[in-house]
């Protein structure tokens, strides 16, 4: 029954869809970058989150998780220690997952380069997934505060502003 309900939500919704125009639009231009995605999933079709088919090849994806049996790079936001390493950190529904994520924040903004950019997509209204690490829904106004270090914020939401399904964000360092 929760199965053929998130398969309901999903089709109506359309929050990966709206994430993947996005970040389609994004990537098609995106040559001889370093990026790091933060969780990007199993490696079985339905456990698989990974954007990195989205970008050229020409740049140096590096994928990672917390999980370490999904056999990627173990790399946690909350405890990653890198300083102006990569040009673009994609951070695609994740942070609804990270309890403490003024920490991930700041190690992502820290992580980036002078002009890198993070890709940050969250849902909104949405049903609880991955219990019991699904600890938050955040509106575009937290966004804004949490991202103020960024010079440049830009927020997609998808459904009507009042009522969003899901936020595609572009903080700018």
């Amino acid at each position: 029954m929760i199965k053929l309900f998130r398969t309901l939500i999903h089709f109506f919704i359309r929050a990966r869809q709206f994430n993947n125009r996005c970040l389609k639009k994004f990537a098609c231009e995106v040559k001889n970058k370093k990026i790091l995605e933060l969780g990007s999933g199993g490696k079985t079709e339905e456990m698989n989150y990974s954007y990195k088919r989205f970008f050229n090849n020409s740049n140096d994806f590096i994928q990672s998780d917390i999980v370490k049996e999904y056999g990627y790079k173990v790399i946690d936001a909350t405890t990653m220690d890198y300083q102006n390493k990569f040009d673009i950190i994609l951070c695609m529904n994740v942070l609804e997952h990270v309890f403490d994520f003024h920490k991930a924040i700041d190690n992502i903004y820290q992580a980036l380069v002078s002009d890198g950019i993070a890709i940050i997509t969250i849902p909104v209204f949405y049903p609880l997934h991955n219990e019991p690490n699904d600890y938050w829904r955040l509106t575009e106004h937290s966004l804004r505060k949490l991202l103020k270090k960024f010079s440049q914020v830009k927020i997609k939401h998808h459904g009507i502003r009042q009522f969003p399904f899901a936020y595609y964000i572009e903080a700018y360092k």
